[in-house]
């Protein structure tokens, strides 16, 4: 029996298959319907970090939380790097549907794949396979004649018959899981279609729909899917958040709402605003708003309603393209822990805003708070 050190040499590592992220080669939308064994769920892809990883009626931590406190009834904490989904003890056996993108997977080498006698790893997949060999090919050179021969067939077939059996066993359940995957895939696949203006422009553009087609509507954002019988409503743009009317909240307070309405074509200050409902993560923040003016900035400021535990920091980010991001702020604008507004020690480096600029939020690290409002006041040019 080899030593356990000697497992430690990477002479056959894991194999890793990704995709490139790009147009051609792009991240698939993916939903693994999984029963959480050990708190904990493997994915059958590595997930994109930036998309995250969603469950409903569910929350996602972040890892400093994640290695300080317990986990919730209703947290998860997802390991990007090698797929895994941590729960709460009281999630175990549940059966849990997880939606996200795919990044790729890793392949695992036999070598790699231990053997356990019950106490203390023995062999590898690999070191089996090839001691059998050896065995198969001794007892061909030291057979003497056929009765010899015979009887060790016998032995043989013995057990060719007994690992048939078990590969029959092991085929069978890749079957099922192959069905489980495809029934899923057939009641979860998304195939996104161009958007329609209204509700009723569903049925008059897509007269003859195939299970899974995903239209929006802009009037509404409101997204629905085919599935086979009827149109679905599945979500809607903003992460369900409906939009606001002069008496109900949504993707602004129905106090900003209403102060909308009253601007007229006269007034030259416009104001941008980023709302991110509940606990504020790291990355990239949705949605990215395009100014339609020329102008200039002339205050940003930002305020949470659930105070953090540690220090939240933003980045206000300007493109052209969606593809390249330029900080618009000298320092990040900073919003510290036990504190509910930003503590206004941030400078403007570029102030100017040219029609059709596009900005975005990106936090560098977040302090546990929740509810993050951040407001850009831009100071429209005079037309010519």
């Amino acid at each position: 029996m080899r030593q356990e050190n000697s497992y430690l040499e990477f002479n056959n590592p894991i194999h890793i298959i990704w995709r490139s992220g790009k147009p051609d080669d792009p991240y698939i939308d993916r939903l693994d319907i999984a029963k959480v064994v050990n708190q904990r769920v493997a994915l059958l892809e590595i997930p994109d970090e930036l998309y995250r990883v969603r469950i409903s009626n569910m929350q996602e931590i972040n890892y400093e939380r994640f290695i300080k406190d317990k986990l919730s009834a209703n947290d998860f904490y997802v390991d990007y790097t090698n797929g895994f989904v941590y729960f709460h003890p009281s999630k175990e056996a549940e059966t849990i549907s997880i939606v996200y993108k795919g990044r790729g997977m890793l392949l695992y080498p036999s070598s790699r794949i231990i053997h356990f006698d019950g106490t203390t790893p023995s062999e590898n997949l690999h070191e089996i396979i090839e001691n059998v060999k050896k065995q198969v090919q001794h007892l061909i050179d030291e057979t003497q004649n056929f009765e010899e021969v015979l009887k060790k067939m016998v032995i043989a077939t013995n057990l060719t018959n007994e690992a048939s059996d078990r590969a029959t066993q092991a085929a069978q359940q890749a079957t099922n899981a192959v069905e489980l995957v495809n029934d899923a895939y057939k009641t979860t696949v998304l195939i996104y279609m161009p958007f329609v203006q209204k509700e009723k422009d569903i049925e008059t553009t897509y007269p003859n729909p195939m299970v899974g087609w995903t239209v929006q509507v802009f009037e509404t954002g409101v997204r629905y899917r085919w599935n086979g019988q009827d149109w679905v409503p599945i979500d809607a743009f903003g992460g369900n958040i409906p939009k606001a009317s002069d008496v109900i909240d949504g993707l602004m307070s129905k106090e900003d709402y209403v102060k909308l309405k009253e601007i007229t074509d006269h007034v030259d200050t416009r104001v941008i605003v980023f709302f991110i409902p509940q606990q504020v993560l790291s990355g990239v923040q949705e949605p990215h708003f395009p100014f339609p003016f020329n102008g200039e900035i002339i205050d940003v400021s930002a305020s949470v309603s659930k105070k953090g535990s540690s220090n939240t920091a933003i980045r206000i980010e300007k493109s052209t393209d969606y593809t390249s991001w330029q900080n618009i702020l000298n320092s990040p604008l900073l919003i510290q822990g036990g504190e509910f507004f930003d503590a206004d020690n941030h400078a403007i480096a570029d102030t100017s805003v040219k029609e059709g600029d596009i900005f975005r939020l990106y936090v560098p690290y977040s302090g546990d708070a929740q509810n993050l409002t951040l407001n850009i006041k831009i100071k429209v040019s005079k037309q010519t």
